[in-house]
């Protein structure tokens, strides 16, 4: 397994690289660079050590759709048909390179369409660390009074957001999670993250961001979801349940009693009918008309077999 996945795969799981954005940049760019060093003599083996590599990063962080996309749309790039080994490996770190330069363009787009729903001095509350929640919030500087940001318990990622928020100027006042309730009701809106928007519309986050969003229900304040449109989960249409990440119980306390079980899942699912829109590089849409949307121009009807098998092994023939 070369160096470059490894080290890769150690800085996701240690959460060195965090938030969905910054594990897809890390596993495109890992996947484009051990591409890059193959040694592989032919296209076979070219394939074969690409998809060994997707699998070990991919598993590094079950959680994260967009990954997956990226991940089906450069295997894809590989399996051009080609007599030439240089050939394919170029188209392959070519689709790494294109499918980045893309993401970064969609940023750009979410980041417009999230500052137009801000109203002017506003106040956002926001859980967790979201780098599309983040580029919203700085895009919308000029109409925010202040953000309310919980710490993120716990590994306190929303200490990120803090301090990135407050180094670009926007005024950040920093809770424990526990007081959401006691804060909430100051917000125009809670604005959160998604790793990963299901078949219902439903939304897969940070752990505690479904408590947020009953709270913010509760005072009738509005729940948007900024997320690309890459998180979205085809299989889930198929039944197929996300894998929601359970964390070591060492990052909560080191405590080990013979009847103590600590507890450490990293998400938690947020019903579609507690969030007001999903805000994405296509448009805002409510919950229910983005999955359509997706079901549409997927075209998820009679492919489930081709998303619910990320991986295949490659085969001789044809190459």
């Amino acid at each position: 397994m070369p160096e470059e996945i490894l080290k890769t795969v150690r800085k996701i799981k240690s959460l060195q690289v965090q938030g969905k954005s910054n594990v897809r940049k890390a596993i495109v760019q890992a996947l484009k660079k051990s591409s890059e060093q193959s040694r592989a003599k032919t296209i076979l083996a070219f394939r074969r050590e690409l998809e060994k590599n997707a699998q070990k990063l991919i598993a590094a962080r079950p959680t994260e759709p967009e990954a997956r996309t990226a991940v089906r749309i450069i295997l894809k790039a590989a399996s051009i048909q080609s007599q030439r080994l240089e050939e394919v490996k170029h188209e392959t770190i070519k689709a790494a390179f294109d499918y980045e330069k893309n993401r970064a363009e969609a940023m750009k787009i979410i980041a417009e369409y999230g500052a137009n729903l801000i109203p002017n001095h506003a106040i956002i509350f926001t859980h967790c660390h979201s780098h599309t929640v983040e580029e919203i919030l700085k895009k919308a500087r000029h109409k925010i009074e202040y953000v309310i940001a919980t710490e993120t318990r716990p590994l306190f990622q929303g200490r990120i957001t803090a301090v990135e928020l407050a180094k670009a100027g926007i005024k950040v006042k920093l809770i424990v999670d526990s007081a959401a309730s006691r804060f909430m009701y100051q917000a125009d809106m809670l604005l959160t993250g998604a790793d990963v928007v299901l078949s219902d519309g439903s939304v897969v986050n940070k752990i505690g961001t479904a408590q947020l969003s009953l709270v913010a229900g509760k005072e009738n304040i509005p729940h948007y979801v900024a997320t690309s449109s890459h998180c979205f989960e085809p299989t889930s249409y198929y039944g197929i349940p996300e894998e929601i990440e359970e964390r070591p119980a060492a990052e909560i306390w080191g405590k080990k009693l013979k009847e103590l079980e600590i507890k450490n899942p990293a998400f938690d699912v947020t019903q579609a009918h507690f969030v007001r829109g999903i805000i994405t590089e296509k448009g805002v849409f409510s919950p229910e008309a983005f999955a359509i949307q997706m079901y549409n121009e997927l075209g998820i009807a009679g492919r489930r077999e081709e998303f619910s098998s990320l991986f295949k092994l490659w085969k001789p023939k044809g190459v």
